[in-house]
């Protein structure tokens, strides 16, 4: 039995359930290192599972193979995002003997399981749904495992009502299941699609995530990294402020047409930080703070290019004032945007509910509204809808900020 040694104790939840991910037997011409080790999206097929299964709070990992693979497990060694006690067994009997006492989650290894799917194979309080979780008889365990070892199909007889409903089986979706060379790509497409979040606003799920999916599928082949992707978003959207600065009717189209450009890339960096599990608090603070630079200086742009381009100082007023109304919003609202992008991204949130007031001031759909206006040549009337509606929102919120401290006191 190989044992990785795990880098953090194991929690009290944990400790009652053990996770076997048995690896079926790849296609005659790929060698269990380079199927396993294939990457999608970035991350090889085997380490996307032990992932989601750290998100889901498992801390126990026994991998089920049936002839030893040094190579295999010199990789799992390598890897320093693994945080898990992980096993590479390849008796089955020793499988058995160490989940013994213990309620038991098995994956098939042939799949990719999301954290929703483990979450739910975690919840021994139910009965099998018969479709996503199935219930094993203990007695049945060894003839499982070796059957989806040798890649044959598992009986899924439920266990008489008098046997212990300690073992759950995921035989994973049928369209995320890995069969061939060709299913890693449609895993790829798979996950990128699926990369976005519970919370986007209509503009987000119809315009811009289409956009973004695009340069994230050339974001993957990079050694980029979220965070310097963010800092590119930036970099983008302060030369976008500077164009409007200008004043003239094709500079602000330019801006406008940047200023997308920014907006897709910020939605980028999330979704690779998501698909390679490289998410962190630095990354999302940095993300929010980036987003609401480029607001703050491309508002204040515009307020000058207008000044520039007509002599009305008002229109500088109007600029100061819709940068200061945005503010007082972000300074306000920042902790709770940056807790709900967390939550969300970790999916900890109900994707039926619908979006709160975090989540419509965090969107970027004003974005269009500045484009279509830069296309007429309103952008007076921009900034001062801007100027207006961002220290109605801001005086709002102050109240409300206000009323909740007085009433804690």
């Amino acid at each position: 039995m190989q044992k990785l040694n795990s880098k953090k104790p194991s929690s009290k939840v944990s400790q009652n359930i053990c996770v076997v991910l048995p690896l079926p037997h790849p296609p005659s011409a790929w060698s269990m290192v380079n199927w396993y080790w294939g990457k999608i999206c970035g991350i090889p097929f085997l380490l996307r599972n032990i992932f989601n299964l750290q998100r889901s709070g498992v801390e126990s990992i026994i991998i089920y193979i049936d002839t030893k693979n040094v190579g295999l497990y010199n990789n799992i060694c390598k890897e320093n995002k693994i945080t898990a006690k992980v096993t590479l067994e390849t008796n089955v009997n020793k499988v058995i003997r160490a989940t013994e006492n213990f309620s038991t989650l098995i994956l098939n290894g042939g799949a990719i399981h999301a954290t929703q799917e483990i979450e739910f194979g975690m919840d021994f309080t139910n009965q099998s749904d018969g479709k996503l979780v199935h219930s094993i008889a203990r007695k049945n365990m060894a003839e499982t495992l070796d059957q989806i070892i040798i890649g044959n199909k598992v009986s899924l007889t439920q266990p008489s009502n008098n046997q212990e409903l300690s073992i759950n089986f995921l035989p994973g979706k049928n369209d995320s299941r890995i069969n061939k060379p060709e299913d890693f790509l449609t895993q790829h497409k798979n996950l990128l699609n699926g990369s976005g979040l519970s919370n986007d606003s209509f503009m987000d799920k119809t315009i811009t995530r289409f956009f973004s999916r695009q340069l994230t599928r050339l974001f993957l082949k990079t050694p980029l990294s979220p965070n310097m992707i963010t800092i590119l978003s930036l970099f983008i959207g302060l030369i976008s402020a500077i164009f409007f600065l200008k004043g003239t009717y094709e500079n602000n189209i330019i801006g406008a047409c940047l200023l997308l450009l920014s907006a897709w890339i910020d939605c980028t960096d999330g979704e690779i930080a998501r698909l390679k599990f490289s998410e962190s608090k630095i990354g999302g603070k940095l993300d929010i703070l980036c987003d609401n630079l480029v607001h703050f200086s491309v508002f204040f742009a515009i307020g000058m290019g207008l000044y520039q381009s007509t002599g009305n100082k008002n229109f500088l007023y109007f600029g100061a004032l819709a940068v200061l109304g945005s503010l007082i919003s972000f300074l306000i609202l920042s902790s709770s945007i940056i807790d709900k992008k967390e939550k969300v991204s970790a999916n900890t949130t109900d994707p039926k509910k619908n979006n709160t007031l975090t989540d419509n001031i965090a969107n970027r759909d004003f974005i269009y509204f500045l484009f279509f206006m830069s296309l007429i040549g309103k952008l007076d009337i921009f900034i001062c809808i801007t100027a207006l509606g961002s220290n109605i929102f801001a005086a709002f919120l102050t109240y409300s900020k206000i009323k909740s401290l007085l009433h804690a006191s």
